[in-house]
C-alpha cells in the first residue's frame, strides 16, 4: 500500500506536473496577418520602424508553439527598415514635357472632316498672288527706275553736277515745283551717278529731320566726314573752313538739301549762310536746294539779289496726262516675261489708265496720287479676283462630295476627305496659275471708284457734273422709285407679300424716261441704245447700282440652286438698277439750266 505523505510538494513532484502541462496539445498557428502600415508622412520614420519591430515581436512569441526546457525557441527581430520617400511630385511640373497638339476629328458647319495636325496655315487670304509684284511697282519706297517724261529737267541737272570736275567747283541749285512732280528722284537719280567719285563727297539732308541750326552745321559735318559735336558758333566756323578754301586737292563737297523751306522756321540766316559759301568764288561747295514754293529766293532771300548772288533756277511743272499714262504703262509692260507676245497692258485696262491720267492731270499732276490710285485699284480687284476663285473652288468641292457621285466611285479611305476637296486649298492652286497675262485686270468702273475715294468727289460735286440727259435719266429713276414707295405704303398693309418693291429694269425705266420726257414736249428723249449708254455713265460715276431681283438689294455672291449652278445676272435692257442719291440732293440738282424741265420729271406727275 502506497504511502501518502501530505504537506509540500517535493521538487521532483513540481518537475513532473510542469512536464505534464506542457505537453498538453496545442493550436495549429495560423499565417500572420500584415496590418495595413500607414506612411504619416509628419511621423518619425525610426520611431515608427521600431514600433512596428517590437509590435511584431510581441506577435511571435503569442503565435509561436511552447517550447522544451532545453530547447527555447526566441523569435529573431525584424531588421531596421529604411522608409521609402515618395517619387510622385505633388504638385505637376508643366515645363516638363513639351506641349503637343492632340490628334482629333474635328467637324465644324459647312467643313468637311478634316484631321487637324499642326502645321503652316495656307489660305488664299495669306497667299501671295501675281497681282502682290504689280502693287509693288506703285508702292511708296519703291524704285523709281528711270524717270519718263523729264528730259530737259535730266539734262540741266545733269549740267549743273558737272561743275564738281571743273576747275571752280562752286553754285547753287534750286529746284521747285509742285509735290509729286519727281524733283527728289530726279537729283538723286542723277547725283548717285558722283557716288564712285573720289574727289566728291555727297551729302543728302531732308530739313524736315532738322530742329536748329546747329543741328543742321553737325549733321552737315557728320556726313562730310569731320567732327559733329561742337556747339553752333564752333559748327558754323569749321564748316566754313572746310568748304570755303584756296587749298588745292582739297575734295568738292556736293550738298543736297531737300525741302528746304522748312529752315525757314528756324531763321533765314542759315539759309543765307549756305547759299552764299556756294556762290563764294573760292569756294568747294556746290549746293542743291530742293522746295515747293517756285519764288522762295525772291520773298525770302532778297540780299542774295541785292548782293548779285542768283542761285540757278529749275522748275517742275505738274505731270501731263500723257506722261502719267506713259509712267504707268511703262511699269505694268516691265512685268510682261521677254519672250510675251502680249501688247496689252497688263493689270490695268488701258482705258482705266487713260482715266486715272486724266483725273490726276486736272488735280495737280501729283504722280504719287496716281501711283495710290493704281495701288488701290489693283487691291479692288485681286479682292474680286479671290472671291471670284473661291466660289468656283466652293462649287468645285460641292461637285466632289459623295452625294454627287456614283455610288461605285466613292472611296471610304481615310484620305479621301483630306486637302484636296478643300475649299481653301483648291482657291490657293487656282489662284497660282494666274500670270501676268491671264490675270483679270483692273475695269474702268473699279477704278472710277477708287478715284471717287481719293479725291473725296462727293455726291453733289459729281451732280453736277452731269449733262441734261443725264440729269433727267437720273430724275427718272428717282420718280419712279418714289411712285413704287407710294404704292406699297398704300397696299402694304392689305397684301405685303404681293407689295415687294421692284427695282426697275433698264427697259422700263427707258418708258419711263420716254413719258417722262414727251408730256410737255419739252425735252426730245434718247433713243434706246443712247439710253443705255447714258445709264452705263451713271453707274461708273456710282449714282446709280445694279440690283438683283424684287428685292432691291445690291448685287451680292450668288449661292449655287440646285443644278450646282449660279444664276446669272442680266445684262442689256433686263438689268435691274437703282438710285443711290437721296429726293433732296436731287432736288438740289435741278436748280439751273432746264430747271423746269428737270423738276417735271422728278416729280412724276405723269406716271399718274
Amino acid at each position: 500500500m502506497s504511502r501518502i505523505s501530505l504537506g509540500k510538494r517535493t521538487r521532483p513532484v513540481q518537475d513532473q506536473v510542469l512536464k505534464e502541462e506542457v505537453q498538453l496539445p496545442v493550436k495549429r498557428t495560423r499565417r500572420q496577418t500584415r496590418a495595413a502600415r500607414e506612411n504619416d508622412e509628419n511621423a518619425d520614420p525610426d520611431a515608427t520602424a521600431t514600433t512596428d519591430s517590437d509590435s511584431q515581436f510581441e506577435d511571435d512569441v503569442y503565435a509561436a508553439p511552447a517550447a522544451t526546457k532545453s530547447k527555447c525557441s526566441r523569435a529573431q527581430p525584424f531588421p531596421k527598415t529604411i522608409p521609402v520617400t515618395p517619387s510622385t511630385p505633388r504638385h505637376r511640373d508643366v515645363f516638363a514635357k513639351s506641349p503637343s497638339t492632340p490628334r482629333q476629328v474635328v467637324k465644324s458647319a459647312g467643313k468637311l472632316f478634316q484631321r487637324m495636325t499642326p502645321r503652316s496655315p495656307l489660305t488664299p487670304g495669306s497667299l501671295q498672288t501675281i497681282y502682290h509684284s504689280a502693287r509693288q511697282l506703285f508702292a511708296r519706297g519703291a524704285d523709281p527706275g528711270q524717270l519718263i517724261g523729264r528730259e530737259r529737267e535730266r539734262e540741266k541737272v545733269s549740267q549743273f553736277v558737272q561743275r564738281c570736275s571743273s576747275s571752280t567747283p562752286n553754285g547753287c541749285l534750286y529746284v521747285s515745283g509742285p509735290p509729286g512732280t519727281g524733283k527728289s528722284a530726279m537729283v538723286k537719280e542723277v547725283t548717285e551717278q558722283l557716288t564712285q567719285s573720289t574727289t566728291v563727297r555727297q551729302a543728302y539732308i531732308n530739313c524736315m529731320s532738322i530742329k536748329s541750326s546747329k543741328d543742321l552745321y553737325n549733321t552737315l559735318l557728320d556726313l562730310l566726314g569731320h567732327d559733329n559735336d561742337l556747339p553752333e558758333a564752333a559748327a558754323m566756323e569749321a564748316l566754313q573752313k572746310i568748304v570755303v578754301t584756296k587749298k588745292e586737292g582739297t575734295p568738292v563737297y556736293l550738298v543736297v538739301l531737300d525741302e528746304i523751306d522748312h529752315i525757314l522756321n528756324m531763321g533765314l540766316e542759315s539759309l543765307y549762310r549756305l547759299f552764299e559759301w556756294s556762290l563764294q568764288q573760292p569756294s568747294r561747295l556746290v549746293l542743291v536746294g530742293i522746295a515747293n514754293a517756285l519764288d522762295l529766293t525772291d520773298r525770302f532771300l532778297p540780299r542774295l539779289k541785292s548782293k548779285n548772288l542768283k542761285p540757278v533756277l529749275l522748275p517742275f511743272h505738274p505731270y501731263s496726262k500723257d506722261q502719267i499714262k506713259d509712267i504707268i504703262t511703262t511699269r505694268l509692260m516691265s512685268l510682261l516675261p521677254s519672250d510675251s507676245a502680249q501688247t496689252s497692258t497688263p493689270f490695268i485696262h488701258p482705258a482705266a489708265i487713260e482715266l486715272c491720267s486724266k483725273k490726276v492731270s486736272t488735280q495737280g499732276g501729283d504722280l504719287r496720287k496716281a501711283f495710290e490710285i493704281c495701288r488701290r485699284a489693283l487691291d479692288l480687284v485681286e479682292s474680286d479676283t479671290r472671291q471670284q476663285h473661291e466660289n468656283e473652288a466652293r462649287e468645285k468641292v460641292l461637285q466632289m462630295t459623295p452625294s454627287r457621285k456614283p455610288l461605285g466611285e466613292n472611296s471610304n479611305t481615310a484620305a479621301s476627305g483630306g486637302s484636296s476637296r478643300n475649299v481653301s486649298h483648291v482657291a490657293a492652286a487656282s489662284l497660282r496659275t494666274l500670270t501676268a497675262e491671264t490675270a483679270p485686270r483692273v475695269s474702268i468702273a473699279q477704278l472710277n471708284k477708287v478715284t471717287l475715294a481719293a479725291f473725296s468727289n462727293g455726291t453733289n460735286q459729281r451732280l453736277k457734273t452731269l449733262n441734261l440727259q443725264q440729269k433727267a435719266a437720273l430724275c427718272s429713276l428717282v420718280a419712279y422709285e418714289k411712285r413704287n414707295r407710294a404704292t406699297k405704303m398704300a397696299i402694304g398693309l392689305a397684301t405685303p407679300t404681293k407689295a415687294q418693291t421692284l427695282a426697275p429694269t433698264v427697259k422700263s425705266l427707258y418708258e419711263t424716261y420716254t413719258i417722262l420726257c414727251t408730256r410737255d414736249n419739252d425735252l426730245h428723249p434718247l433713243s434706246s441704245s443712247e439710253f443705255r449708254e447714258v445709264v452705263g455713265s451713271l453707274e461708273t460715276l456710282g449714282l446709280i447700282n445694279p440690283v438683283d431681283g424684287k428685292t432691291g438689294g445690291l448685287v451680292a455672291i450668288q449661292t449655287p440652286s440646285k443644278r450646282g449652278r449660279k444664276a446669272a445676272m442680266p445684262t442689256g435692257e433686263d438689268k435691274r438698277v437703282a438710285s443711290c442719291v437721296g429726293e433732296k440732293e436731287m432736288e438740289g440738282m435741278t436748280d439751273g439750266v432746264a430747271s423746269g424741265i428737270l423738276k417735271s420729271i422728278l416729280s412724276g406727275e405723269a406716271l399718274d
